[in-house]
């Protein structure tokens, strides 16, 4: 073999070797961000019109009120607890969150939901019809709310005619109030179930009636959340 062959196999060793790394790196970085900063979600319902569409696609920001693991990878859910808070959501932030159990059927896969936030802890509302743990909860008298509360684990408490919303936890609707399946339904969402804050729609898929997609609308892409 000669010098020049053997330098020729060197460097292909080489070239091969980096281009190995560097996708390795390129792997690992993607799988960092997606787990730890933010990912891209598609909207599939009209509960948030016309806030949010059907087929937009979403950038959720996971460092807007946390830092840690959140979400789900390679269809493992992974752990709400594992995240050091220094913010809260705000009221009118829009988050993705992973709903209670009693808001699914059972045994169903991972769902995240999006919805706005409408209270948060230590909001005060006026005890009445519409109070806010669940639809359709008539309220005679305040001891007849109080065991509603503790009846459906609603971290929430009574104090005279105000019902106060419980630390660390909000009250999420979504803003085409009649088509949405929300804490008017199933009460109130811990903060630990918050995967992130909805920042911006990239991009956004125009649907036919069969469901196929038609078309990019282009007036909403780069489109901030509010």
């Amino acid at each position: 073999m000669t010098e020049e062959n053997q330098t020729t196999n060197v460097e292909s060793s080489i070239d091969i070797k980096d281009i190995v790394i560097g996708i390795a790196i390129a792997i690992f970085m993607a799988l960092f961000i997606r787990i730890m900063i933010g990912e891209v979600l598609h909207v599939p319902s009209n509960s948030m019109e016309p806030s949010l569409l059907i087929g937009d696609n979403l950038l959720v920001s996971k460092i807007t009120y946390a830092i840690g693991p959140s979400g789900d990878f390679m269809g493992m859910k992974l752990p709400d607890q594992a995240r050091i808070w220094f913010s809260k959501p705000k009221k009118n932030d829009i988050v993705v969150f992973r709903p209670p159990a009693s808001a699914l059927p059972k045994e169903s896969g991972s769902v995240l939901f999006v919805k706005r936030v409408i209270g948060g802890p230590r909001d005060e509302h006026p005890v009445t019809g519409d109070v806010i743990p669940a639809k359709g909860m008539v309220i005679a008298s305040n001891s007849i709310l109080a065991s509603m509360l503790k009846m459906i684990k609603d971290p929430g408490t009574v104090s005279g005619n105000t019902y106060i919303v419980g630390e660390d936890y909000f009250y999420v609707l979504g803003d085409n109030r009649n088509q949405s399946y929300d804490s008017q339904d199933w009460g109130l969402i811990p903060a630990s179930s918050i995967i992130g804050k909805a920042v911006m729609v990239l991009w956004s898929n125009q649907y036919d009636t069969i469901n196929q997609t038609s078309a990019f609308r282009n007036s909403r892409f780069f489109h901030f959340c509010k």
